[in-house]
């Protein structure tokens, strides 16, 4: 475990160091790479849309499972977790939930894309996270967070003032419980909030 982290940290810190600009732009070029990767493929082409929302969910948890080796941890006793543990139990949870929907999809037991597929949305979404992981340094993760999710909500066309709402809040208040009570790991807050208070 010492080896990975000592080979993995360098490149952690690497990424924390780029600007997001680049970043975002080196998944969208790898993205639109695997685009065209999976239309060579006679299988997979009717299943591209598909395949790309795994491929870039999975590149999206790779990045931040990187990103978690360059996190400053506290030397001190008794200390369970980090502030990388929640990252990577969600990690390793994706892992399966890959490896499930694309067995589904070489077996051809997931259905097809529809014609022309959603990729504007589902590129939409993917650069509303990347975004929303940006802006944890400036407003902070609950506000980003939450305002991400109004946003996907209503790129699905969510439109009940109530679920638009109350699932943010919820949100919210569930990761403060989580990290803040039970984990005593405390999420970034943002220079905007931290400036005024």
């Amino acid at each position: 475990m010492k080896a990975i982290e000592t080979f993995l940290k360098p490149i952690g810190t690497f990424l924390t160091n780029i600007n997001p600009i680049f970043l975002l732009l080196g998944f969208v070029v790898i993205m639109v790479g695997f685009f065209f990767l999976f239309g060579l493929s006679k299988k997979l082409k009717a299943y591209r849309g598909q395949m790309m929302v795994i491929t870039g969910l999975c590149l999206f948890f790779l990045l931040f499972y990187l990103l978690t080796f360059a996190f400053k941890i506290r030397k001190a006793q008794m200390v369970y977790t980090t502030a990388s543990t929640m990252p990577h139990v969600w990690i390793f949870l994706m892992i399966p939930v890959a490896i499930m929907v694309i067995t589904s999809i070489l077996n051809g037991k997931s259905g097809t894309d529809e014609p022309f597929g959603r990729w504007i949305l589902t590129l939409g979404v993917a650069v509303a996270a990347f975004i929303s992981v940006f802006l944890f340094e400036y407003i902070g993760y609950y506000l980003s967070s939450a305002l991400l999710l109004v946003l996907m909500m209503f790129l699905l066309r969510e439109r009940k003032v109530a679920v638009l709402v109350g699932v943010p809040i919820g949100w919210v208040l569930f990761t403060y419980f989580v990290f803040a009570k039970l984990l005593f790991i405390s999420l970034p807050m943002g220079s905007l909030w931290t400036g005024l208070f």
